[in-house]
């Protein structure tokens, strides 16, 4: 009993050394909590401000364009307001094309000050959709608005999508072949913030090529204002557009209607307008086209400019669809030196008559000349062909005021314009953006939406199961069972 009692009464002496070590132990995980707590409050602040995401996308979908990002850091100089009329994850859940557009959107806010997004429920804001009287507004529209200029522009899904009208005619069901969320935005930006609005009208009434659809959209996404101009029903060419096109006109034009042309161009003596004229091998002889270019120092021949260089043809089916040379002026230096390619396809020949002229495209030499007049064609013979380098696009300068001849209408034809190395697209952007004198303007491929396939050899795939799900989880099974019975007879 007196032994227990001493036993009892003994203190178990404390063991400073595990002590300190627990305390330092508990103190360095308080502060390694504390740490975490504060990075990721940073990370959250900073990630606010500054993409720290990356883009591991086949086609770099989540990736801003350089263009765009040269645009928003030098030229965008007005606040924009980005509305688009649904929740972030009602609008991003539907569909990864969706998730798209809100991160590209999203992008463009963080590297430029002058953006801002936000997404709005359409159906729980009355007060904001009642400022756009007379639009059509609906879930997944977009509303660009800069309250400086007091201008918006509305964008819906068929504007920044492209789907696949096949698989919808045929099965009723919406499938994204690409986004062109990332050109909308630039092109809505450029309209809503210009000070001056370029207006580019495209002469109708005289069978003009449909082909010209292109060109206007090109010319809308870069932010300019495209509207029709019916030529005969109108008196005279309002002073306020800039531009106006005669694309490819199947017909020949009346001399009262070019008249209109000539008194647009002189616009009271102050000048300072232009007319562009597209050419085409469809057109039939139209002399009085011709006696208006010819008036303004530009003629086009009446013939088609063929390639003999096998190098420079597009396909060799057709000696008539061969690559194009950019030449160096004030007019092409966007494009001038560039990698990308010049495709011309059924170009007919335009002169300069005067020295107030700038010839921009040129073909390459081992060029010749087929007659498009059929009696012509019939008693042709290639081995007499004019032979040499011709000239496809001119521009001739007067006072002031500018009469440019294209010689295909091909040249800014949807298929050309669409490669990926063709030139056309920034060519006739950069043309455009110099003679109105505005900052260059922005050309953006679409993004492809469709997933990246990655085909592989059937003997590599079964090769690869093998090692993956044979090999490689044995091996780590047998290390397994090696560390554990080292360690046990340790």
């Amino acid at each position: 009993m007196k032994s227990i009692k001493k036993t009892k009464a003994e203190k178990k002496p404390v063991d400073k050394r595990r002590l300190r070590q627990s305390a330092l132990s508990a103190a360095f995980t308080i502060l390694f909590i504390a740490v975490v707590v504060v990075v990721n409050v940073i990370v959250w602040v900073i990630s606010d401000r500054i993409d720290m995401s990356a883009d591991l996308t086949a086609y770099d979908i989540y990736t801003l364009d350089e263009a765009t990002e040269k645009f928003l850091a030098e030229t965008l100089s007005t606040d924009v307001e980005i509305t688009i009329l649904n929740t972030e994850q009602a609008f991003e859940n539907q569909d990864a094309a969706y998730k798209q557009v809100g991160e590209i959107l999203k992008k463009m806010a963080l590297q430029s000050e002058h953006v801002s997004v936000r997404f709005l429920n359409i159906n729980q804001n009355p007060n904001y959709t009642s400022k756009f009287k007379g639009e059509t507004l609906a879930e997944d529209y977009i509303i660009f608005e800069c309250e400086k200029t007091g201008r918006y522009k509305i964008i819906s899904p068929y504007d920044y999508f492209t789907f696949n009208e096949t698989y919808m005619q045929y099965y009723n069901a919406y499938i994204i072949e690409s986004s062109e969320i990332e050109q909308e935005a630039v092109s809505a930006l450029m309209y809503t913030t210009s000070e001056k609005l370029v207006r580019v009208a495209f002469a109708e009434g005289y069978s003009e090529s449909n082909g010209s659809e292109a060109l206007k959209t090109l010319l809308s996404n870069s932010g300019y204002e495209v509207l029709s101009l019916p030529l005969v029903t109108t008196p005279e060419i309002s002073a306020d557009i800039d531009f106006v096109v005669l694309y490819a006109p199947l017909l020949d034009i009346d001399k009262e209607q070019l008249a209109k042309l000539d008194k647009f161009l002189y616009n009271n003596g102050e000048y300072g307008k232009s007319v562009v004229y597209f050419a085409s091998t469809r057109q039939p002889k139209t002399p009085n086209i011709d006696e208006f270019l010819s008036d303004h120092g530009l003629a086009v021949g009446y013939d088609v400019i063929g390639q003999s260089d096998e190098s420079y043809l597009i396909s060799a089916a057709t000696a008539y669809a061969h690559l194009q040379s950019i030449c160096d002026t004030e007019y092409t230096k966007n494009v001038f030196g560039s990698r990308l390619l010049t495709y011309g396809i059924e170009t007919r020949p335009v002169y300069a008559l005067d020295g107030n002229s700038a010839v921009l495209i040129k073909s390459f030499d081992g060029a010749f000349l087929f007659p498009l007049d059929n009696e012509e064609a019939k008693d042709f013979d290639y081995d007499k062909a004019e032979r040499g380098v011709f000239n496809s696009v001119v521009i001739s300068e007067k006072s002031g005021s500018r009469v440019c001849a294209v010689g295909a209408e091909y040249l800014a034809s949807s298929a050309v314009m669409s490669y990926s190395n063709s030139a056309n697209a920034d060519f006739f952007v950069g043309m455009w953006d110099h003679i109105a004198g505005r900052e260059q303007g922005v050309v953006i491929k679409p993004k492809s939406m469709i997933p990246a396939v990655f085909d592989m050899p059937v003997k590599t795939a079964n090769a690869l199961s093998i090692v993956l799900c044979v090999i490689i989880p044995i091996a780590v099974i047998a290390l397994g069972i090696v560390i554990w019975l080292r360690r046990r007879h340790r």
